[in-house]
């Protein structure tokens, strides 16, 4: 379905293409990607992801602020974690990929260099690189530096500037290394989760309004497209006889009424999106309106028994656009409207004697939009369409659809493939054999 879906999107928009040549800007922490960008959802993920961003970073420098020997090294220390924190953000959350790498190597240096100037205390703040190497590297390779880092931050902070070696102090540094690693990790993967799953629900919703406005172009032309040539055929037919044949112009003048409100009770179904049609009802409005036409009409075979309701809908819908074509797009004298079943396929066949000789066929746009319509229901139902010329120099339009998706399944019938029906055979046609001692 999703499929369908999308082909039937691609032919509208080939059909109706955007003239606008403005480019809408992305929005606000939008990427390469379009993630997260978008509405209020993405901007409030936006925001809470950079403030809680900010505020591990925050946690994490206070230790050494404390232990800063003077102004320079706390300003120091300030900056190196907003430089952390952005490069994070930007390298990992709302910036191309192509940033990865070298944000990277940016935590990478701004883990180790400041620990240069200020002391052990800083190695937890390690966790931004870890964290990220989390998010770009698979665990075989992330876990492993997880580690690492964790260690290494606590053996730091358990061997450097302290009185007494302490385990304690070093388990503190390692298990601060590692959730905070884990904080950044889950934060901004939770974050692109988000920002995924908004971008998604909109090209679902652009999707279902490019789906609607096809839904209903397609209902209007083929729904009204009968009724409205029925209209004009009639109105001509009134406008002859209103002067010679009075009496005959007030039925036609009813029937025109008919119509009318079958015209925009049409209207409604398309509105509401219900389109259940009777296939007897419309195979006698479409030979009425090609009388009408002066189109001699045959009916062959009877209408099939219990046939399925979207066949039976689609059939009509068929018979409205065959009949406009007939009446519209050729010089037909006589047409054939035939509905059967056979060998488990219903079809249904519209012949007719319009094709000139030498005469190109009617190909424009309309005429093209009709035909690309009805095949687009007929392949939605599992079936085929054929257009052209027949054996005898006629116009033939055929639809057929299996009706075997339609029927409920037989009593007792095995919902078993065919294949793992053959093995099971086999290996109960062996035990048979084994146990008879043949």
């Amino acid at each position: 379905m999703i499929a369908d879906a999308r082909l039937r999107e691609t032919r509208f928009r080939s059909r109706h293409p955007v003239t606008s040549g403005k480019v809408v800007p992305p929005a606000p922490g939008a990427t390469a990607d379009g993630l997260p960008g978008g509405g209020f959802p993405a901007r409030l993920i936006f925001v809470v992801h950079s403030a809680l961003c900010l505020g591990i970073g925050v946690l994490r420098v206070l230790e050494p602020l404390r232990e800063a020997r003077s102004w320079l090294s706390a300003f120091a220390a300030c900056g190196y974690a907003a430089a952390l924190v952005a490069v994070h953000l930007a390298g990992f959350c709302y910036g191309p990929a192509r940033f990865r790498v070298p944000a990277l190597a940016a935590q990478a240096l701004l883990g180790v260099l400041p620990v240069l100037q200020l002391g052990a205390a800083w190695s937890p703040l390690g966790c931004f690189f870890a964290g990220s190497v989390l998010l770009a590297a698979r665990p075989v390779v992330s876990v492993p530096v997880l580690a690492l880092v964790s260690a290494g931050a606590g053996l730091l902070v358990a061997g450097v500037g302290t009185p007494v070696v302490s385990v304690v102090d070093g388990v503190d540094g390692a298990l601060l290394t590692a959730v905070g690693a884990g904080a950044v990790f889950g934060l901004a993967w939770f974050s692109g989760l988000a920002a995924r799953y908004e971008v998604g629900a909109r090209k679902l919703t652009s999707r279902a309004i490019a789906e609607e406005r096809l839904r209903f172009s397609q209902d209007t032309h083929d729904l009204l497209g009968l009724s409205l040539s029925a209209i004009t055929l009639k109105i001509e037919l009134i406008r002859r006889l209103v002067d010679t044949e009075p009496d005959r112009a007030k039925t036609e003048l009813a029937e025109l009424v008919t119509i009318s409100r079958k015209a925009l009770a049409d209207v409604r179904s398309i509105a509401a999106g219900s389109r259940r049609f009777s296939l007897a009802e419309e195979r006698r409005a479409a030979a009425a309106v090609l009388e009408t036409a002066g189109v001699s009409v045959h009916i062959g075979h009877r209408l099939p028994a219990h046939l399925p309701e979207p066949v039976a809908t689609m059939f009509a819908t068929m018979l409205r656009e065959g009949a406009t074509n007939v009446v519209r797009h050729s010089k037909a004298t006589w047409c054939e409207l035939t509905v059967g079943v056979t060998r488990g396929e219903a079809w249904l066949r519209i012949t007719n004697d319009g094709v000139v000789p030498g005469e190109e066929p009617d190909d424009d746009e309309e005429h093209g939009a009709g035909l690309r319509n009805l095949e687009d229901r007929v392949g939605a139902l599992g079936g085929t369409l054929t257009v052209g010329p027949g054996p005898d120099g006629t116009h033939v339009l055929r639809a057929a659809v299996p009706l075997q998706p339609f029927l409920p399944p037989r009593r007792g019938a095995r919902l078993v493939p065919k294949r793992l029906r053959a093995i099971r055979l086999r290996w109960r046609s062996g035990w048979r054999a084994r146990g008879s001692g043949r």
